[in-house]
């Protein structure tokens, strides 16, 4: 009787732990996926991603399908992807991302708080482009500014994250349109006024010319054949001060480097445009007064 229940006792004590093995089995927890875990985290922490991910890919192995692991490794991907693209100045494809990694559900943050971290730095670039286009609206750059404003705001509005870029923006905007309508009306006005002044003097210059008559304000300016005012006429090239911003801006010499293509001498002031590449660089002019006066066709002026 006595060897019976010794032998029943362990049985019982066999299928105790052999249901034991079989529960951790089946959940999932071996010690090689524990261990895997554990090390794929450390290699996040010390963001050696690419170590982190074939460390999740082992954990997958011990325990498969394990949802954990899986969004893990897709985490890690699309920080790695957010990560190599900062060299492009791609911050809203950054933001993007990042945004992706939150909505992704795991138990651990550890991903997450890496790729919030780093969002502060891509944040801070955007701010700083933000601030570059500040300062084009300071420097009566309205039209540049306006355009960069525009699709700074649109790619602002698919993000939550980006609600303070987007309220500056759109109060940038705002002001950069106040001012570039300012700056129009300005300069329309002063356009109106030398026209007029412009238009009295070639009238009353023709008839006097040919009366032989001579108005003691007036100058023949021989470039474009014109009355101007002596204030804005030099005598040591016969030409009015507007003739000659007209003949130094049609000179190469004053033509610039192109900042895109990297030719010497290529881009012409007066069109704005690099003569071999084609990209526009600068307003191109769109009027010039015999003072000398340049108005840009942003509404600028020199």
């Amino acid at each position: 009787m006595k060897k019976l229940s010794t032998i029943l006792l362990t049985i019982i004590i066999s299928i105790t732990l052999s249901a034991c093995n079989n529960k951790a089995e089946l959940g999932g927890i071996s010690q090689e996926y524990k261990d895997a875990m554990s090390k794929g985290k450390s290699n996040v922490i010390e963001e050696e991603y690419d170590k982190a991910i074939d460390y999740f890919k082992l954990a997958l192995e011990s325990k498969k399908d394990d949802t954990e692991a899986k969004n893990l490794i897709e985490q890690l991907n699309l920080l790695v992807e957010a990560k190599d693209s900062e060299e492009h100045g791609a911050y809203f494809f950054q933001i993007e991302k990042i945004d992706k990694i939150n909505d992704i559900k795991t138990e651990t943050d550890v991903v997450k708080d890496k790729a919030n971290e780093y969002k502060k730095t891509v944040l801070k670039n955007i701010d700083d482009s933000i601030d570059s286009f500040e300062e084009k609206i300071n420097d009566g750059k309205y039209k540049s500014a306006q355009k960069d404003l525009e699709d700074t705001i649109e790619e602002c509005k698919k993000s939550d994250s980006l609600k303070e870029q987007l309220d500056r923006c759109e109060e940038l905007l705002k002001t950069c349109k106040e001012k570039k309508k300012e700056a129009e009306e300005q300069a329309k006005k002063q356009a109106e006024q030398k026209q007029q002044v412009a238009s009295n003097s070639n009238s009353n210059g023709s008839s006097k010319k040919s009366s032989g008559e001579k108005d003691s304000n007036k100058v023949w300016c021989e470039w474009k054949r014109h009355y101007v005012d002596k204030e804005n006429f030099i005598d040591e090239t016969n030409r009015c001060q507007g003739c000659e911003v007209r003949r130094s801006l049609s000179s190469t010499f004053t033509y610039e480097d192109c900042p895109v293509c990297g030719k010497t001498c290529a881009v012409s002031r007066y069109s704005g445009k690099c003569q071999y590449c084609g990209e526009k660089i600068y307003p191109a002019v769109k009027k010039i007064y015999d003072d000398g006066t340049v108005i840009l066709e942003d509404g600028s002026t020199w």
